[in-house]
């Protein structure tokens, strides 16, 4: 008797959670096990924060075509148009079966769905929860998941390395290593099919929207183990971040703040945007961003303003809550007084290459969500188009698993033994954390130099090195795994802008375009 279909998801957030609970619905009751390795409580990860919404083709005077057409517009051409016109038309029914599972999307007095318009985009499109709508498909996905009897999450587990196999066949992803943190044990797991849903890497700058556990953790895994990359080069950075003079995570002011109608508004309280570009405050992110920063630069000012006068301190707190809450926290009332913000590193547009299916170029490797690069957003991202492809895809993806993957008699072998643990990294560890974020941030963020990049590339190189003796003594700990990944990425991001011939979309240099 053939054992169950085995199935390893590294990362428990929306694109994770998404796959375990297709691919139950596709094994319809036949022999499954799925386990999810999950470093972090999906509370603090980028799904739960996310607080725009979902982009979906919904009101009678839009069109698909409207949708992607905005998508291609935004990405520069740069991305597959196939899998743009495959994911947007899947928006209606990701719509649908949220709601089928319990999602509470905000409606009108009538009953249907209130849509907003965010940057990039024609029309209002984008279907939310109010400015929390990562926690409501958070919540109503692990509702429906803690109730699979298939599926197992092993939390305070953190994924290291892939395994992987060479054979005649070609190459193969059979399991992956995992520490086991609070048991101080390293274990090999196996499976018939390893998927990577880890996020984004955000913490590779000194400011980002991204949680900390946004270290790349899967990109950094298939780096080393020589899985296929694509459009690397293109990290968003959202435009309008909480300032707060501090560094880390910062917190998100969501782009539908702009599309109620609030202005940026530069050093000197003037319009910022005006001008700028036909969309103005809407205009596509690596724009906004760009002007933010040319307008810090210029004035030496640490942030620019955002003014919600146009929606009302009552309007705001109705629709914008966590922001309303977080800002009066500060001593600020939206709508009342202006809000400080700059742009934070966002979203990596690109990721492990794979096709609309989440296939990688290796045999047994699933990628999905930001960790993804399957081409839908190009040179740089329409908003909210992430949490639709965070549902399109590991859809497929499940199909595709669940209906080409062999299985063999007996059962995978794991293997466990103890593992050295520290505390934490050292002070060397540390400084060197802070190094490569400044180094990332001065010379591939925003606007980007030729001698930049290349200052940068040897700046991670420097760390790498002082990092070695470290690693040498093979204790680990959290902080030094997450520093290790992160220095991968970091590489990957900087060679792949190095090796980028256009200044294109989110990959802004300097020396061979001016400002939008």
């Amino acid at each position: 008797m053939t054992r169950p279909l085995e199935a390893i998801v590294v990362g428990g957030g929306i694109a994770g959670m998404a796959f375990a609970i297709r691919l139950t619905e596709f094994a319809a009751g036949r022999p499954l096990r799925v386990r999810i390795i999950s470093k972090a409580p999906v509370q603090v990860s980028s799904s739960y924060v996310a607080q725009g919404g979902m982009a979906a083709v919904i009101a009678s005077d839009d069109r698909l075509e409207q949708h992607v057409q905005d998508t291609l517009g935004v990405g520069c051409g740069r991305n597959d148009e196939a899998v743009v016109r495959a994911v947007v038309g899947e928006g209606p029914d990701m719509v649908r079966w949220l709601q089928g599972l319990g999602a509470a999307f905000d409606t009108d007095a009538g009953g249907a769905l209130r849509l907003a318009r965010e940057g990039g985009h024609s029309a209002a499109r984008v279907v939310h929860f109010k400015d929390s709508t990562g926690a409501e498909i958070v919540r109503v996905l692990r509702e429906r998941m803690i109730h699979l009897p298939q599926v197992e999450v092993l939390e305070n587990c953190r994924a290291l390395d892939l395994i992987m196999k060479d054979d005649e066949a070609g190459r193969q992803c059979c399991g992956v290593r995992v520490l086991d943190i609070p048991a101080a044990r390293e274990m090999e797991l196996h499976a018939d099919v390893v998927v990577l849903a880890t996020g984004g890497a955000g913490q590779v700058y000194a400011h980002t929207t991204n949680p900390p556990a946004a270290t790349g953790d899967g990109i950094a895994m298939a780096v080393r183990a020589a899985i296929a990359l694509r459009d690397m080069a293109f990290v968003q950075f959202h435009p309008t971040a909480l300032y707060t003079d501090g560094q880390g995570q910062d917190f998100l002011v969501s782009e539908a703040v702009r599309g109620a109608g609030a202005r940026l508004l530069g050093a000197d309280r003037r319009p910022l945007m005006e001008g700028r570009h036909p969309k103005g405050d809407l205009a596509p992110r690596n724009v906004v961003a760009r002007t933010i920063h040319h307008e810090m630069m210029r004035t030496g000012s640490p942030h620019v303003w955002l003014d919600a006068a146009p929606i009302g301190s009552v309007r705001f707190a109705a629709e914008f809550p966590s922001i309303d809450r977080r800002c009066r926290a500060l001593g600020l009332v939206p709508g009342v007084d202006l809000i400080p913000v700059l742009p934070a590193a966002h979203y990596l547009c690109g990721g492990i290459r794979t096709d609309v299916r989440g296939r990688t170029s290796a045999e047994g490797l699933i990628a999905l969500g930001e960790c993804a690069g399957t081409g839908l957003h190009g040179a740089d991202r329409l908003a909210s188009n992430s949490l639709l492809e965070a549902l399109v895809v590991p859809r497929w993806a499940a199909e595709e698993v669940w209906e080409t993957t062999l299985r063999v008699p007996g059962p995978p072998v794991d293997v466990a033994r103890p593992a050295a643990m520290a505390k934490r990294v050292s002070a060397v560890g540390e400084r060197i954390a802070v190094f490569l974020r400044h180094a990332m941030s001065a010379h591939v963020g925003i606007v980007r130099e030729e001698e930049g990049l290349g200052i940068a590339l040897r700046s991670i190189a420097w760390a790498d090195r002082h990092l070695a003796p470290i690693r040498e003594k093979r204790r680990y700990s959290a902080e030094l795994l997450d520093l290790k990944d992160m220095l991968a990425v970091a590489r990957a991001i900087t060679e792949a802008a190095i090796r980028e011939p256009l200044s294109v979309g989110a990959h802004y240099v300097e020396e061979r375009a001016a400002l939008v």
